[in-house]
């Protein structure tokens, strides 16, 4: 007899996260299972001119607390697991196909390369440049993030006007209900910290150097557009959505200028999670080291579903339903050292 409960609809997101998610030892578990995932470490590594493989698996908390090469080295690590995937879906006869890509901050680099917006060595060269804009622009006013949670959002800024009429901190990012992260330089930082806790937050100094998404860096940021202008972008082949604004980015010239916008623009992924799930998105799949943005987006939605791609009992049913490999031409993982300079 036939089951007469309906098949659910699954589709699903392809998340990365930015800076912040590093560990100690973050790239170990997909060089382990993956050949592709070493492959490119190794690329990384050619590309950079720096022991990727050796920072990802072995270096210090300290060795990834530099933002020029934390952005670089959480890039490799996505799109490790981006090809560990590819991989896992090619075993079976599957190619992998996202409704939607999306990434938390710089996270963006990595989503866009994934739905083919950029390729990946163009990406990597982009995040290491984004960190040495950001590394020279802090050096001059050295600054930092705080994660603030157990506030609202219009809390956040209310405090950060008082301590700092002049903008010299602010709202960097809009995470979940009660997770807000602030971003400024660090005598402005320090006294948002302070005021927060007195309204009862409980304040989370987070692992970067660098103020991120702060207005005062328009400078930093008209340097980082000259530099994204001279890069070869694609139309994504699935839209990529704003963790500015939400919006669904369908081409080229949408990428490239939210790339640009974001390093001064402030995050609101909480936003652009909703409006995946407004989109029909069922299931989400984090590609990265940890699980940050998966424990993000359960405070948003608690039903929305999270996978794991080391537990194959979470993913098997939709790689299964993807499209099949074409026998003429195989599924490959993605290319690595193709670029446009």
């Amino acid at each position: 007899m036939a089951d007469p409960t309906p098949r659910r609809e699954r589709s699903l997101a392809l998340i990365f996260p930015g800076q912040g998610s590093q560990h100690s030892g973050m790239g170990r578990a997909v060089a382990e299972r993956s050949p592709g995932a070493r492959e490119v470490f190794a690329q990384a590594g050619e590309i950079l001119k720096l022991d990727v493989a050796r920072l990802v698996m072995e270096g210090s908390e300290k060795d990834l607390a530099r933002t020029t090469t934390t952005q670089p080295a959480i890039l490799a690590v996505s799109w490790a697991y981006y090809t560990y995937l590819r991989e896992l879906a090619a075993e079976r006869g599957r190619r992998v196909r996202p409704s939607l890509v999306s990434g938390h901050s710089f996270g963006q680099f990595s989503a866009s390369a994934a739905a083919d917006a950029l390729s990946f060595a163009d990406a990597l060269k982009l995040v290491k440049e984004r960190g040495r804009i950001m590394a020279k622009w802090s050096k001059r006013r050295p600054g930092g993030m705080a994660s603030v949670i157990g506030v609202t959002d219009d809390d956040v800024r209310d405090v950060c006007t008082q301590v700092s009429p002049d903008g010299d901190v602010g709202v960097a990012a809009i995470n979940a209900p009660g997770q807000t992260v602030i971003s400024g330089t660090l005598a402005a930082l320090a006294r948002a910290v302070e005021s927060v806790r007195e309204r009862g937050a409980r304040v989370v100094q987070l692992p970067i150097s660098v103020p991120g998404h702060f207005p005062k860096m328009s400078e930093a940021r008209e340097e980082m557009r000259k530099f994204i202008d001279g890069i070869e972008f694609r139309d994504p082949k699935q839209p990529v959505v704003s963790s500015l604004t939400g919006r669904l980015l369908t081409t080229a010239e949408d990428v490239r200028q939210e790339l640009t916008d974001q390093m001064t623009g402030a995050i609101n992924w909480m936003r652009a999670f909703l409006e995946m799930r407004k989109a029909g998105v069922s299931s989400f799949l984090e590609l990265g080291p940890g699980h940050v943005l998966a424990n993000i987006c359960k405070r948003v939605d608690r039903d929305a579903e999270m996978i794991d791609i080391f537990d194959e009992s979470q993913w098997r049913e939709l790689i299964l339903s993807g499209p099949a490999v074409d026998a003429a031409a195989p599924e490959t993982t993605p290319p690595v050292v193709t670029s446009s300079s």
